[in-house]
């Protein structure tokens, strides 16, 4: 009897974390922006004006960064994330490294001032042929320019 009862509510909890994980994917497809407070950046799925399928949502912090990461399923990577760089150059971001999007797989990385003073937000953006990851950290820091 005791077995059942410990067989039932592991059942019952096992269901309960799935709906909630499908429900967190879901609304992390639906995002606009990624909210860091003050800090707001649009969403990849707000720029390129369609819905990608959200397979991986983590936020927390690391070494007291705040960081959010999402990975977006797609089969149209490059002209997203050119569509995305654009955008987020267009709107004052700094590319940290060169490299290329049509590449079959790489990573690059973007930075710009935080709002909030003596911070900034560093963008890393890792990408397969079917896949990319956003991932979104807000630390301690400044930007200078290149002279």
């Amino acid at each position: 009897m005791k077995f059942r009862k410990i067989a039932l509510i592991t059942i019952i909890l096992t269901f309960a974390l799935a709906l909630s994980s499908c429900a967190a994917m879901k609304e992390a497809a639906a995002l606009t922006e990624y909210d860091f407070d003050t800090d707001k950046v649009s969403s990849v799925n707000a720029i390129i004006g369609a819905e990608r399928e959200v397979t991986s949502v983590s936020t927390g912090t690391s070494n007291g960064t705040q960081y959010k990461e999402y990975t977006y399923q797609t089969e149209t990577k490059s002209d997203d994330l050119t569509a995305y760089a654009e955008y987020l150059t267009g709107a004052g971001w700094i590319p940290l490294d060169d490299f290329n999007i049509n590449d079959s797989e790489g990573t690059g990385r973007l930075a710009i001032q935080s709002a909030d003073e003596g911070k900034i937000l560093i963008m890393t953006l890792t990408f397969s042929e079917s896949e990319y990851t956003v991932r979104i950290e807000k630390g301690v820091g400044e930007l200078t320019p290149k002279e």
